[in-house]
């Protein structure tokens, strides 16, 4: 069944040891002992989906494989307790990254030790950079406030846009729960039949929120490096907005992460007949799926070396969607435990089962995997950078 099986990280479990700064203190006599790592679920194959035109029940994440690092566990349980932690969400309520944070939130208390509360709080504008400049300024740096904002935040660093306040390079990352490329669908009645004819001069118009975020980067480059006929109207604070935009016929499509589409999106695909189809999906190669029968990978398209490369660029955020990280102030120890307790929500029998009711998806990465996908995406070669640059505007 399609979406069913996920993908899990073990690279980042282990890495952690090596991006430490220190070997932890060892803990006092008095020190409660370290929570078990919960135990590992084997890595399965991606099994080739069902003729169905939908995944009836999406699964979460498996079990990480190993403990994301040693601490003092008392120490970090000594500040908690007694502590709310405030997940700061950088879009509106009712989105993917709205979503997947509300359902942490249930969920996290149990693993970070000294038991805080943790809520979610929503404090959308300027496609998450608000929040991003927040977390990364601004909120205590005590590890009592987590950010959830776009990933396309790192690449709009590299691209050295105005208004950021930021250094993605030294936020501490704990995790990100999705790993998907991003996809553009359209309304049947918009009378958009293909890509081709986008790129041919039949105008598409898509909603879009700022800078920064997947759905107004990925039309912009498509754009300009296959040379899409596309409109975009912008200012959206969240897929959510967007989806209604969609429906009341204020714009023709919307692009956004495959793995969102399919699951916020899935009663357009779902309707006899359907309401919506897929143009087009970044990356070099098709997924095997049903709504997906016949749509070009944005890579497959490219006339030029170059165009690939812009292609590659604005996709490879899409490795790390749907982040969470803390300042770079926050004690490590602090960033441990948290580190540690996101890998122990991802594998939560609650968690998950959260997830499949909300008919979500979720593949785990540790924070240090995290923490090198930035570095590529903030090590884009100038050349594509400076082109970038001009179709982001």
């Amino acid at each position: 069944m399609p979406g069913r099986n996920v993908v899990l990280s073990v690279l980042g479990a282990v890495a952690v040891l090596a991006v430490a700064c220190a070997p932890a203190a060892p803990p006092s006599p008095t020190a409660a002992p370290a929570k078990p790592a919960p135990t590992a679920a084997p890595a399965k194959q991606e099994a080739k989906p069902a003729a169905t035109p939908a995944p009836a029940k999406p699964a979460a994440t498996a079990a990480p494989a190993a403990k994301p690092g040693a601490f003092d566990e008392k120490a970090v349980a000594d500040f908690y307790k007694g502590k709310t932690i405030r997940i700061i969400i950088g879009f509106a309520p009712g989105g993917g990254f709205d979503t997947i944070s509300r359902v942490i939130a249930k969920v996290l208390p149990k693993y970070v030790p000294g038991n805080p509360n943790v809520i979610a709080e929503n404090r959308e504008g300027a496609g998450s950079m608000l929040a991003a400049n927040a977390v990364f300024k601004s909120e205590p740096k005590d590890g009592t406030a987590i950010g959830s904002f776009n990933e396309n935040l790192v690449l709009l660093q590299a691209l050295g846009q105005q208004g950021i306040e930021y250094d993605a390079s030294k936020f501490q990352w704990l995790a990100s729960m999705v790993n998907s490329p991003s996809a553009c669908a359209t309304r049947v009645d918009a009378g958009i039949n293909s890509i081709d004819e986008v790129i041919a001069g039949k105008q598409w118009i898509v909603g879009a929120e700022a800078p920064g975020t997947t759905t107004h980067d990925v039309p912009s480059v498509l754009k300009g490096a296959l040379g899409a006929n596309i409109k975009l109207v912008a200012g959206y604070t969240g897929t959510s907005k967007q989806r209604l935009a969609v429906e009341n016929k204020e714009v023709d499509g919307i692009c956004f992460t495959w793995e969102s589409m399919r699951t916020t999106a899935r009663a357009w695909f779902e309707q006899s007949p359907p309401s919506a189809r897929v143009l087009i999906i970044m990356g070099g190669k098709t997924p095997d799926h049903p709504w997906l029968k016949g749509v070009p990978a944005a890579e497959t398209l490219a006339k030029t070396p170059e165009a690939r490369q812009l292609l590659v660029a604005v996709n490879a955020p899409s490795e790390m969607s749907k982040p969470y990280a803390v300042a770079p102030e926050v004690p490590k120890e602090r960033v441990q435990a948290l580190r540690q307790a996101f890998a122990q929500v991802a594998a939560d029998k609650d968690f998950q089962a959260e997830i499949e009711k909300a008919k979500l998806e979720v593949t785990y990465s540790a924070g240090p995997e995290v923490e090198a996908r930035v570095k590529q995406v903030l090590d884009t070669p100038p050349a594509v950078a400076d082109k970038l640059k001009t179709m982001l505007k």
